[in-house]
């Protein structure tokens, strides 16, 4: 029996013969950067949930590497069980050998973006009452981030750059109109990079844009797949889902006051694609 279950273990995941079950990821640039903190811990809860005996072994790979270089080396299945996590830029790299988690990492916060703002523009940001106006304002965007085709598409001049942590330098000596950022990434950034020297941060509107944003598996790791989406649906059942959710973002829902704020809202394409179970997940700030 023992030797049974062993086999069927090494079946459904294709894994080393040790009891472990290793899960690789690209490292950030920044070590303590939380987006990724969370999503490990949401891999932690789901797996401690449908796979409660297994012992979980994450491992970051030995270098940051390009996003692009990340989803070629995701699709050739280069390491055991990576991941990487992304939207509308890997739809546009090609989903070809790999499926996604149907959760939304971010429970949809991502699609509610407040921005800070140069030292130069922020006067006038605050007066802007349409899209229209808006879009007089260059925004900084790291490369390959996925809402880039949204805002080109919607007629924003972006301006891209490989190493996220410019973009604070940027925005601060008015080189870049709006940094904007998903409304669980701001309050911390705006601690973070605070040395960077006057980091002001826009109070006035919330700008919204429906869009993915998932983890992606190379196909080979479909059972492992199915097992993080048992754990997410019995993590939400029993209610640990959300007590992780507001532990990491009630703070910064609080910070943003996103009820009095403008809203401008635009179209993606997004808005009527994901699935019932996909759905149920997102978190309606407004609410």
């Amino acid at each position: 029996m023992k030797y049974g279950l062993f086999f069927i273990f090494i079946l459904f995941f294709t894994l080393p013969a040790k009891g472990d079950i290793p899960i690789h990821y690209v490292p950030t640039e920044d070590p303590g950067d939380p987006r990724l903190a969370y999503i490990i811990e949401i891999l932690k809860l789901s797996l401690s949930k449908s796979l409660p005996n297994e012992r979980i072994v994450f491992t970051p790979l030995p270098a940051s590497i390009s996003y692009a270089r990340s989803i070629h080396e995701l699709k050739k299945n280069v390491y055991p069980n990576y991941f990487s996590p992304g939207g509308v830029n890997v739809e546009q790299l090609g989903t070809d050998n790999l499926q996604a988690v149907d959760f939304p990492l971010d429970h949809g916060l991502l699609s509610y973006r407040i921005c800070f703002v140069s030292p130069n523009a922020s006067k006038k940001i605050e007066k802007v009452t349409s899209i229209e106006e808006l879009r007089q304002f260059t925004i900084g965007q790291g490369t390959n981030w996925p809402d880039i085709p949204i805002l080109t598409a919607n007629g924003f001049k972006v301006i891209e750059v490989p190493v996220y942590t410019s973009l604070f330098k940027m925005v601060v000596s008015n080189r870049v109109d709006m940094v904007c950022r998903g409304v669980n990434e701001l309050r911390r950034e705006a601690i973070q990079f605070k040395h960077y020297g006057n980091l002001i941060y826009d109070e006035s509107f919330v700008l919204i844009y429906t869009m993915p944003y998932k983890l992606y598996f190379n196909n080979l790791n479909a059972e492992l797949v199915k097992k993080i989406e048992l754990g997410l649906s019995i993590a939400k059942q029993d209610g640990s889902l959300e007590k992780l959710f507001m532990t990491h973002f009630s703070e910064d829902l609080i910070f943003a006051k996103l009820n009095q704020r403008k809203r401008f809202i635009l179209k993606t394409g997004y808005e009527d694609s994901f699935s019932e179970n996909y759905k149920q997940y997102l978190y309606d700030p407004f609410k």
